[in-house]
């Protein structure tokens, strides 16, 4: 058995080879699992350049659709934002944000996260922080203690212990305290190692004593009495920028990414807006001159919350796909995976495949992921039919009908946490929707051919507000206002009766 499982998967990976590719290009689909990989692989959306420009100048909100992009284009400004001159904040882990912050937390989270961005910036060269004068180093001692938390603590003592030793020393040293503290002295020597390694990297900054009246006595100078705890909070995060900025450092960017894939919120649009409302609204956050914010955001909770936010005073760009860049960023990829001896999409393609060819990037619905997944099923098809032969119409006809059936619904359409069981949810309404006998439809249509009764305006506005449909701008003879079906994939199954099951 398990020599007919290894001759299988080698007779594939010589049909893939056959058709030009030395490694697959349609097994991954996360744009983290291939930065080894970067530009090579890499193609800008078509408003790149708007994007770009915005960051120049500017917080910006990026939005777009589960598989558009947004965390490919979160490593490329990364990429290009790793200069002398910026400090680069990367946020994409949230649990220490409650799901009910305050603005005072917010403000308290960036601080945090800030401040161990810039320390673990500044392990590399520490003798940098001798340029400030006492007071402000004494300041800095504060963030360093106060604001870092303790696991970025601990990532710090690894770093400065790579720096200054070198492979076989840190080892060795490495393996003996690590044993002598836990058996001798436990975890709150665990954490003095970590502050007394930090304080000898740091030499630059004092000690900071927590009860230096002294100390706070002049930061409280700073610091208007009338301040409420929120406007404190504040003052903290715009000090600590200006520290910052009066280093080599000019530019502050702070990248918050996959807020959506948070597990608290378990694909709930209604929780993740009300999440994201608090930092793509706060304008302190969004438009000051400290720092810039780029926000990038899932595009159906957004919506519901974007008449709260000042969309006018910042840049906001969705992220957009049309079929011949999408052809584009395939030539690409391909390109990278044969080491540039397959550059177009077509050359996969027999004759009549190229036919058809148009309907399977029309069925990715602008997403690149989708299209991955839909050139992998018509592949693994054609091996199938005929291993012999390029991706022929058949294999593309099946690869699209796989995609269809096997699709999971739940990772683009946004369903309630604690929805009941019975409630209705995005494979509910697609199965009304297959009623139907053609993807536009008025309200009374839709009653009359799904029975969905007094229900029917309550599922349209639920529909539409999910991105399951839209309206088509025209109206029928009665008046009737007309929607269609938006999802290429529900537009397949209706039209060719192939079932979706939840």
């Amino acid at each position: 058995m398990l020599y007919n499982i290894r001759r299988i998967s080698l007779e594939f990976e010589e049909y893939y080879k056959s058709l030009g590719l030395d490694t697959y290009p349609f097994s991954v689909y996360t744009a983290e699992s291939e930065t080894e990989k970067g530009d090579s692989i890499y193609k800008k959306p078509q408003n790149y350049s708007v994007i770009d420009e915005g960051i120049k100048n500017s917080s910006i909100i990026i939005s777009g659709e589960r598989g558009t992009g947004k965390t490919a284009l979160s490593l490329d400004i990364s990429r290009r934002k790793k200069a002398a001159g910026t400090l680069l904040v990367k946020i994409e882990e949230f649990s220490k944000l409650e799901e009910s912050y305050t603005p005072e937390r917010l403000y308290e989270f960036l601080t945090e996260s800030i401040a161990g961005e810039f320390f673990r910036t500044m392990g590399f060269n520490p003798g940098e922080l001798w340029k400030y004068d006492k007071d402000e180093r004494t300041d800095l001692s504060m963030y360093l203690n106060r604001f870092v938390k303790s696991s970025t603590k601990a990532q710090l003592t690894e770093q400065i212990k790579i720096i200054q030793n070198g492979l076989l020393k840190r080892t060795a040293i490495g393996l003996y305290n690590t044993s002598r503290v836990i058996l001798n002295y436990g975890l709150k020597a665990v954490t003095k190692v970590a502050s007394d390694t930090l304080t000898k990297h740091f030499s630059a900054l004092p000690e900071f004593d927590s009860g230096d009246s002294e100390y706070f006595k002049r930061l409280e100078a700073e610091v208007d009495e009338s301040f409420t705890d929120e406007e404190r909070s504040f003052f903290y995060l715009s000090k600590l920028c200006s520290l910052i900025r009066k280093s080599k450092i000019s530019e502050i960017v702070v990248i918050i990414d996959k807020l959506d894939e948070d597990p608290r919120f378990k694909n709930d649009s209604e929780a993740i807006a009300k999440y994201l409302e608090g930092i793509a609204s706060n304008n302190k956050v969004m438009v000051n001159d400290l720092f810039k914010i780029v926000l990038f955001v899932w595009s159906t909770p957004f919506n519901s919350i974007r008449a709260n936010v000042r969309t006018q005073k910042l840049i906001f760009q969705p992220l957009s796909w049309t079929q011949k860049t999408l052809k584009e960023a395939t030539g690409k990829r391909l390109s990278a995976f044969s080491n540039k001896k397959v550059n177009d999409i077509e050359e996969l393609f027999s004759p009549d495949g190229v036919e058809v060819l148009n309907d399977l990037v029309a069925m990715s619905n602008e997403n690149p992921r989708d299209l991955w997944h839909l050139i992998d099923k018509s592949i693994k098809s054609q091996f199938e039919i005929d291993n012999s032969s390029k991706i022929s119409s058949q294999a593309v006809n099946n690869g699209i009908r796989d995609f269809v059936q096997q699709f999971n619904y739940y990772e683009y359409y946004p369903r309630k946490a604690k929805a009941r069981a019975d409630s209705m949810d995005v494979y509910s309404y697609i199965k009304h929707l297959m009623k139907l006998d053609s993807d536009r439809f008025t309200k009374n249509k839709l009653n009359e051919m799904a029975k969905t009764g007094g229900s029917t305006n309550n599922y349209v506005v639920a529909m539409e507000n999910m991105g399951l449909i839209k309206k088509t701008g025209d109206k029928s003879s009665q008046g009737g206002v007309i929607y269609m079906i938006k999802d290429p994939k529900v537009q397949y199954a209706q039209a060719n009766g192939v079932e979706i099951g939840g």
